[in-house]
């Protein structure tokens, strides 16, 4: 596979634990909430996904270019 990120373009690559986090009553993070998070930083996902209830890995690698 190849691409190309051009200027302002983000890459963000995750384990399905993010979308699968589950919190106490069971409800799934989900889709939606981690595509909305896909503009912050790398750290910044990986910790909300765990504070909304960590059942599974949790990896976030976020790349984009700056100059």
């Amino acid at each position: 596979m190849h691409g190309t990120l051009n200027h302002g373009e983000r890459l963000v690559l995750l384990s399905d634990g993010v979308p699968e986090a589950r919190s106490q009553s069971g409800e799934l993070f989900g889709f939606e909430r981690t595509a909305a998070l896909c503009s912050h930083d790398a750290d910044h996902i990986a910790r909300t996904a765990q504070q909304f209830g960590q059942e599974d890995d949790i990896t976030v690698v976020s790349l984009s270019v700056s100059k």
